[in-house]
């Protein structure tokens, strides 16, 4: 005699449709498939071989019974929605219902009394709490005593009568929640488009929920051990109502938690951030399934909060808008002492706001250790440079060498130049000269000796290209390696012992004419006084030196413009009356052309030089 068949009824589990068929055939579940030569366990595991022998046996489609087995994907885990999930998102081996829907099944009379109740699939799913039909809690009636009979939804009916009645007496009615919605449609196969929850497999979605939910409603110090099911319930819909906006409501929720208490420090972490939040990622850390949670905590709790390198989310660093200083010492190793003083003295000293934690801004902890890096003292300058200390300081006085740090008593640093500006002076200075190339040439320093002048004068002379014939001794180094010839800078140098030039001093000095010169002192465009000639007694117009410095900061000769530039001078006067500049001075009272020197550098690409 054949098998009496039942019918897989709408949303019933596999092992529910087996337990059904067996007892239609007075049968446990397990003494049914043992007849027929196939475990009943395999059955729960979704095994394809069993749920074949069951086809045949039952005569219902393969694939139809397919899409109703809860298949087994590993040690602990079955497959729901295609990902592994762990059994504890969805128990089995319980009985759960809802007692609307039991009442409804006992009402189908053409189906043998014992067959009439089902297990429906979505039951198995933690999340969903209520019935969706009914809009009734869903209880649960316990498990068996029999090992056998565990997943036999018939047998464990019967064995469970007294605890079915219990459990249904104590369901209430209530609405079947949006997060419940939302999860029954993932059973389902459908993804709104979230794009938070949809990324994530269903247990994680529903777990981040509900743990949210707790923290929302409790607090973020919640213990959720001993919170009851209907908690539970009320959690993952207050969760939901969150992350239904995805990536924006966890951003919303994670904000929510920092506005409700003042953080003392930046030293925290994920754990003071974001409570029991922090710690169900964080207890989850083994399991990749919630990395993109994570990431996504990680990366908004950095870009929203004043955090340091030092703060930890879910035991990782990330890059942070905020360098403590131990850690900037790290990094670049630079200690915090010499890093407090740098940014005392440049006036870009800070602390964390809220908090009395020094900090430096990581987009500029690169360029700040660059330039920490950059700084020598006096000592080392001169030394870089190729100059005795007290030469070096001269050319400071005279701003040929501008300090980057000034002596500051108050952050406890001394002056400090810039290795780099530092070297690219002596490099501009050597350029100048050609090596091996001695003939008639002094050295710097005897030549400073033999004309009873500084090296800052001299250096001056080279830096407006007013000497030309410099040579570099190969057996010395830096600007003391310089050779010159001693007329040449005799005839350009201002003679501080003098106290005043003559015309011919100032034609000498500016490489032309005495008659170019001696306009500017007849139509007073330079100031000049009456003094005996040194050697005749005979009154002459001279200048003060004074006078000549103040004239060469406010003046440019046509001539030195085509000397620096390196253009004829029709070019370079083309290139001036181009940027709109005319001679100073008319050129009926002098034939030599003059221009204001800042405009006349600026219009010719020159650099300022130092007069």
């Amino acid at each position: 005699m054949g098998l009496i068949k039942v019918e897989l009824r709408e949303d019933e589990s596999l092992t529910s449709f087996c337990s059904r068929l067996a007892v239609a055939n007075a049968r446990t579940a397990f003494e049914l498939c043992q007849d027929f030569g196939f475990k009943f366990r395999k059955v729960v595991d979704g095994d394809e071989d069993a749920i074949a022998a069951l086809s045949k046996i039952s005569g219902v489609d393969r694939d139809v019974l397919e899409a109703a087995a809860v298949k087994r994907v590993g040690e602990h885990y079955v497959s729901v929605g295609g990902d592994p999930t762990p059994w504890v998102f969805h128990p089995r081996a319980a009985v759960k219902f809802c007692p609307s829907c039991f009442a409804e099944d006992d009402q189908r009379v053409d189906l043998r009394p014992r067959t009439r109740r089902y297990g429906r699939k979505t039951w198995f799913s933690r999340f969903i709490r209520t019935c969706p039909i009914h809009s009734r809690a869903l209880v649960s009636a316990g498990i068996g005593s029999n090992p056998n009979h565990t997943h036999d939804f018939c047998s464990m009916l019967g064995e469970l009568r007294r605890e079915v009645a219990i459990a249904a007496a104590a369901s209430t009615t209530r609405d079947f929640s949006l997060f419940e919605r939302y999860i029954y449609g993932r059973l389902k196969g459908e993804k709104p488009g979230n794009d938070l929850l949809d990324q994530l497999p269903i247990y994680v979605a529903g777990d981040i929920c509900e743990v949210a939910g707790m923290v929302v409603l409790y607090g973020k110090k919640v213990r959720t051990l001993k919170k009851s099911d209907d908690e539970f319930w009320q959690a993952a819909s207050a969760g939901f109502e969150f992350f239904k906006e995805g990536l924006t409501g966890l951003h919303r929720f994670l904000e929510s938690l920092n506005t409700k208490e003042k953080l003392p420090s930046a030293y925290y972490g994920g754990g003071q951030l974001y409570g029991a939040f922090h710690a169900l990622l964080a207890e989850k850390l083994d399991n990749p399934a919630y990395d993109p949670v994570r990431d996504a905590v990680r990366a908004h709790a950095y870009n929203s909060l004043l955090l340091t390198d030092t703060s930890s989310i879910f035991g990782r660093f990330q890059e942070a808008k905020y360098l403590s200083y131990p850690s900037f010492e790290r990094k670049y190793g630079i200690t915090p002492f010499l890093l407090r003083k740098f940014l005392h003295t440049t006036e870009a000293y800070t602390n964390l706001p809220g908090t009395n934690l020094e900090v430096i801004d990581a987009d500029k902890a690169e360029s700040v250790a660059d330039a920490i890096r950059d700084l020598v003292r006096g000592t080392d300058g001169a030394e870089l440079i190729g100059i005795s200390y007290t030469g070096f300081v001269s050319l400071v006085e005279e701003r040929i060498i501008v300090p980057t740090i000034p002596h500051d008593r108050k952050a406890k640093i001394s002056t400090r130049f810039s290795r780099k500006e530092l070297t690219r002076l002596r490099d501009d200075l050597l350029a100048k000269g050609t090596p091996g190339s001695t003939d008639g040439l002094m050295s710097i320093k005897d030549v400073t000796k033999s004309l009873s002048c500084s090296y800052k004068e001299v250096l001056k002379l080279l830096l407006r290209n007013e000497v030309t014939h410099v040579g570099i001794d190969p057996s010395k180094a830096g600007i003391m390696s310089l050779m010159l010839n001693r007329d040449e800078v005799d005839s350009r140098i201002l003679r501080p012992q003098h106290g005043y030039m003559t015309a011919v001093d100032l034609a000498k000095r500016w490489n032309t004419s005495r008659n170019g010169v001696s306009p500017l002192m007849t139509h007073g465009h330079i100031e000049t006084r009456t003094e005996p000639n040194s050697h005749t007694k005979i009154p002459q117009k001279v200048v003060t030196i004074e006078a000549v410095k103040a004239f060469e900061n406010r003046y440019i000769s046509l001539a030195e413009c085509c000397e620096r530039s390196g253009l004829r001078p029709p070019r370079a006067t083309k290139r001036l009356k181009a940027a709109g500049l005319s001679r100073t001075f008319p050129k009926k009272q002098m034939k030599n052309a003059f221009y204001l020197r800042d405009r006349a550098e600026a219009a010719l690409g020159l650099d300022p030089n130092p007069r």
